[in-house]
């Protein structure tokens, strides 16, 4: 069986949405943290696919090679999880993936457990919650231009002004080569409110499949005391890892840990034996 990672694409709410794929098995799906894309999996999805499973990691839109729905970056948890949902569907038609996400993707892993937790096999939710707090006073206020007098304005003028007349007057093929060149600001800044903008605990107490909450002793963004508040209301289908020595990207940091964690909740909890 083949490890090897490979790119893909495919249209979901009528964007183009990349995502890298390798292995066999049981699905499992890897969502980013804010302002990043697939590539932080790209150590786990080969481990993943070792353990049996058809690895797959998207990139939210608007994020690496994703362009964002109606070129606006997503502004709540809820978009980019209806999003992440749509695309389960519509690569693993007829399944039910495993979903691990980091940072806003744990945050969305929680808002999949509050809407759609029939539809998987397990949920992962990493440094993540199900209610945020606003890490800048007023995160909208960051799109401003004053947050960004030079390198804005010149990227705008570099990219667009020196487009050939007839393109210039193309307003679709503009909004699309400025995206090129705007994108991590732009989509970097719509994470970020919708974390801080987010609350789906209400929804929790009727999750439906198991949830592995994982956490990394070293992170100081998430207190694992809001970890485990979030397992208790989510009751005896969550656990929680707390991983020593690990920070906000426990993918990243140590896939084979993780790999193996999450492969063993899979087995355990869900009844699923992945092929190998």
């Amino acid at each position: 069986m083949s490890t090897e990672i490979t790119g893909h694409y495919v249209s979901i709410d009528g964007t183009r949405i990349f995502y890298d794929a390798c292995g066999e098995g049981t699905p499992f799906v890897g969502v980013h943290t804010a302002g990043a894309d697939a590539r932080e999996y790209q150590y786990l999805l080969p481990l993943m696919a070792e353990r049996g499973y058809r690895a797959l990691a998207l990139d939210l839109p608007g994020h690496g090679k994703s362009y964002p729905v109606g070129w606006e970056p997503h502004r709540t948890m809820h978009q980019h999880a209806e999003l992440v949902h749509r695309f389960a569907q519509e690569v693993c038609p007829g399944e039910k993936p495993v979903v691990a996400g980091c940072s806003i993707g744990g945050c969305m892993a929680f808002d999949l457990a509050a809407h759609h937790s029939e539809d998987y096999t397990a949920i992962v939710p990493m440094e993540g919650l199900p209610d945020g707090s606003p890490i800048l006073p007023h995160p909208g206020e960051a799109e401003r231009p004053s947050w960004s007098t030079a390198w804005r304005p010149f990227l705008e003028y570099a990219a667009v002004e020196s487009l050939g007349k007839p393109t210039l007057a193309d307003a679709e093929k503009v909004k699309e080569l400025w995206w090129q060149h705007q994108n991590a600001q732009q989509a970097g800044n719509g994470d970020i409110q919708a974390w801080a903008g987010h609350d789906v605990r209400e929804l929790l107490g009727d999750v439906r499949c198991p949830i592995l909450i994982i956490k990394g002793a070293d992170d100081f963004w998430v207190p694992e005391l809001l970890i485990r508040a979030a397992a208790e209301l989510i009751g005896e289908q969550a656990e929680v890892a707390v991983l020593d020595d690990i920070g906000h990207y426990p993918m990243y940091e140590d896939p084979a840990l993780v790999a193996r964690l999450i492969d063993e909740f899979v087995r355990a909890r869900a009844g699923v034996a992945a092929a190998r």
